[in-house]
């Protein structure tokens, strides 16, 4: 395996915040307590078909679900404040 350089790693991150980002829109869109359910479903089917970095990724995307969507807090918010 390749060790990552520095811009690699930016890369990385600005495409994972990018998926971060459209996982969040798309949640509020749709309900977001089934788009987190199917995300992990997704990562067990990619972890079972032995694609752990994959399974990996889908988990963040749904914990970030769960973070920006799913607390009180955040929803409160997204009611009162729709666009920032």
């Amino acid at each position: 395996m390749t060790t990552l350089t520095r811009a690699d790693a930016q890369v990385l991150e600005a495409y994972t915040d990018a998926l971060r980002a459209l996982v969040t829109a798309l949640g509020w869109q749709i309900d977001p307590v089934r788009l987190h359910s199917d995300l992990q479903s997704i990562a067990g089917i990619a972890r079972k078909d032995g694609h752990g970095a994959s399974a990996g990724l889908i988990d963040e995307l749904a914990r970030t679900v769960e973070a920006r969507l799913l607390t009180t807090k955040v929803s409160i918010e997204r009611t009162v404040i729709p666009f920032r």
